[in-house]
């Protein structure tokens, strides 16, 4: 397996570098635009997830705590609306943007992996790290739009469909890989009683490809940004998108998703790795299991997203999709294998909802000064994913050692929390259903006043 692994990997990259000289330049530079987020999405997982759930629990962190770590995140993006105010004063920002995510991977990767060996208290070395994780958000913050609007430029409409669907397959193929071997590398480390030695090891790993990512970052091709001409002011980022109403039910339809999907935070993780003593490999074995329900899925999902529109795709496939919480909420260590089974059904799911939101933030956007557009976007769909936290994390305090009967099972906080998560998702569908319908009379009247093939516009539009 190893081997036809390896093969697959060097044919791959054989017909990678003899594209760079046969295709043109904003084909190159997609291309490079992937590698970079393949070698980021990767250090992400290797610091993150269920091993930063790991790292922070050796050091003794609690449920409270590890809610906080969630809204740091969340709350450190929120100032995604200011960085206009900052990226509209340069026209070339590409080392700008560079020399910001080599600090975010200094901080996030180095400095926090040192944080362990100081001599002081684990309440005091937790604290440090709920700063540093919240600093790297608000530097994210006031980055972020740049890339988004640099990236998106080698990614033409025509081809976002079939990009992102590619990508979602590959990014999976190559994260779940090397997860999967990383988790082989914790679990020894922790059956020799040396766990955060293990986890520290795959710190290591992220920091090589921390520089692979910015290699291809240098790589991918600038192109120039498009501007109004109207001086970038708070007030105008304020307020300018409320005057953009199609682009408002985009965010407000991606705002939805974001509050509903992040209710359960990093609880059932917590379950799994502590209550029911899960082991790491045990966990990414079945995440593996991703693997070919992208590669035998995601082209299904985007023939659905090219036969019908973005947002219907969107609230059908989170209708199926809530469906998983339900099943993860009644797993114990007598019914463990719901686990399997719930996760590998939202994997067969998800790369629906993935595609959507892979184009969604740029569905009805403006075509100039879209960085003010995208930067709130991503701050609105940040509030919603804090309140998402915000609200599990306060069921979480209020049901506290309070247990629940549910079909012959005694379910724990951390299990029927996913019980209302399944119901807000829910509601979500229904409001995103009917919000669609509203899109799509808004499209028709743009064509009507623009004199042009209703076809057309949909397309342009995503409706």
């Amino acid at each position: 397996m190893i081997k036809t692994l390896r093969d697959t990997i060097a044919v791959l990259y054989r017909r990678f570098r003899n594209s760079l000289t046969t295709d043109d330049e904003v084909t190159i530079s997609r291309r490079y635009v992937a590698a970079s987020n393949y070698a980021a999405g990767t250090v992400n997982n290797l610091i993150g997830a269920n091993f930063l759930t790991g790292f922070l629990l050796l050091l003794n962190a609690d449920d409270s705590f590890m809610g906080l770590v969630t809204m740091a995140g969340f709350v450190g993006n929120l100032l995604q609306i200011l960085s206009p105010l900052l990226l509209e004063r340069f026209q070339s920002r590409k080392r700008m943007l560079i020399f910001s995510r080599a600090i975010i991977h200094f901080f996030n990767i180095v400095v926090i992996s040192l944080i362990p060996v100081l001599p002081c208290a684990n309440p005091v070395k937790l604290m440090l790290i709920l700063v540093i994780i919240l600093l790297v958000n608000l530097i994210n913050a006031v980055t972020a739009p740049g890339f988004t609007v640099w990236h998106i430029k080698s990614i033409p409409d025509n081809v976002r469909a079939k990009y992102f669907s590619t990508f979602n397959v590959m990014n999976g193929v190559i994260i779940y890989t090397v997860v999967l071997a990383a988790s082989k590398i914790a679990d020894d480390f922790k059956a020799s009683g040396n766990e955060m030695r293990g986890l520290l090891v795959l710190r290591a790993l992220a920091l090589i490809l921390s520089i692979v990512d910015i290699y291809f970052l240098f790589k991918i091709k600038e192109f120039p940004n498009q501007s109004s001409g109207t001086k970038v002011n708070l007030a105008n980022i304020l307020l300018n998108p409320f005057k953009e109403k199609k682009y408002l039910i985009t965010v407000t339809i991606a705002c939805l998703w974001s509050y509903s999907a992040n209710i359960p935070g990093p609880y059932f993780n917590m379950y799994m790795l502590k209550d029911m003593d899960v082991s790491y490999s045990f966990l990414n074995i079945i995440n593996m299991f991703n693997i070919p329900a992208l590669i035998f899925l995601a082209p299904l999902w985007r023939k659905r997203v090219n036969s019908t529109s973005w947002f219907k795709v969107l609230y059908q496939s989170m209708g199926l999709y809530l469906l998983h919480y339900i099943g993860l909420s009644f797993v114990t260590k007598g019914s463990l294998f719901l686990y399997p089974v719930s996760v590998i059904y939202a994997f067969m799911i998800a790369p629906g909802i993935n595609l959507v939101f892979g184009n969604i933030p740029f569905i009805n956007i403006p075509e100039k000064d879209q960085t003010i557009y995208i930067g709130f976007y991503s701050s609105m769909n940040n509030l919603a994913a804090l309140l998402g936290v915000l609200t599990g994390k306060e069921f979480i305090r209020a049901t506290e050692g309070k247990t629940m009967a549910l079909a012959g099972i005694t379910m724990y906080n951390k299990q029927y929390v996913l019980l209302l998560t399944a119901t807000a998702m829910l509601i979500s569908v229904i409001l995103i259903y009917y919000l669609q319908k509203i899109s799509q009379e808004n499209v028709k009247a743009s064509a009507a006043e623009q004199n042009k093939p209703l076809s057309q516009v949909l397309d342009c539009e995503g409706n």
